[in-house]
């Protein structure tokens, strides 16, 4: 396979080709190919290595069956994939060829997008990309955990980016139900929950989105937070029924 592969991550890792997701391996295998794809760019020392794949219990034969596993991926993704310097392997396929930094490119040409429409459809194209937690079944590994968060919580950015931009177009009765998910997964993000109540307000359901703003102040009241202003001023213009100021949304600049 010569650099018509993705390598994914955001996700369980794998291997999408032209003919469909090829096998990476066991446990190590994966653990091994996912060490490469964080240090992508970089030399990784192979006891760096060693310690992700096999972490305190290494087999007696350990660098021989580094080696063989390098050589297996060398078989997936092409010979020249992989490159032994030093006491070090380096992955030298190209960075677009690697999903996380795909959704990283991606994730940046929607915040920086001053048009809401292309704002809206490079986040989607970012969040196409997930299939599940990075790095699957190792990302509570000591090796990804990192990682894995950091990912995690540029997704969240990038899903609010796409409904920021959905209810700038005016899509706020097709984002309410993604909303109303979305806060329950994550009662935390407060721009999500402006999100929802502003689509409420948008679709002429005040009393859900007074519903809204009072969960909003129970989330935060029972971690000792006092709503905001922002959120005040929000919950009078939908008592006295003006639709509410886009501006009133806290983190917006933060996105652009």
């Amino acid at each position: 396979m010569q650099d018509d592969y993705v390598i994914r991550v955001l996700g369980p890792i794998d291997v999408l080709g032209t003919s469909g997701v090829v096998a990476v391996g066991g446990r190590h295998a994966r653990a091994l190919l996912g060490a490469l794809v964080v240090g992508v760019g970089h030399a990784v020392p192979v006891d760096h290595l060693r310690e992700v794949v096999w972490g305190q219990d290494p087999p007696e034969s350990v660098d021989n069956t580094l080696q063989s596993n390098v050589s297996h991926l060398r078989h997936v993704l092409g010979p020249d994939a992989i490159v032994r310097v030093d006491g070090s392997y380096e992955l030298t396929t190209e960075p677009s060829n690697i999903d996380a930094v795909r959704f990283e490119t991606l994730l940046a040409a929607a915040a920086a997008s001053s048009d809401d429409s292309e704002r809206r459809d490079f986040g989607r194209q970012a969040l196409d990309l997930w299939r599940g937690r990075p790095f699957g079944d190792l990302a509570d590994d000591e090796a990804f955990k990192l990682d894995a968060y950091r990912l995690e919580e540029l997704r969240l950015t990038a899903m609010e980016i796409c409904l920021e931009a959905d209810l700038a177009l005016g899509n706020h009765e097709l984002i309410v139900g993604e909303l109303e998910a979305a806060v329950e997964e994550n009662p935390y993000r407060e721009l999500l929950w402006f999100l929802l109540i502003e689509a409420l307000e948008a679709g002429f359901r005040r009393v859900e989105a007074l519903r809204a703003c009072a969960r909003l102040r129970g989330v935060l009241a029972e971690v000792g937070i006092q709503a905001s202003d922002e959120l005040t001023a929000l919950e009078q213009r939908i008592l006295e029924g003006h639709t509410a100021s886009r501006s009133t949304t806290p983190g917006n600049d933060a996105l652009r």
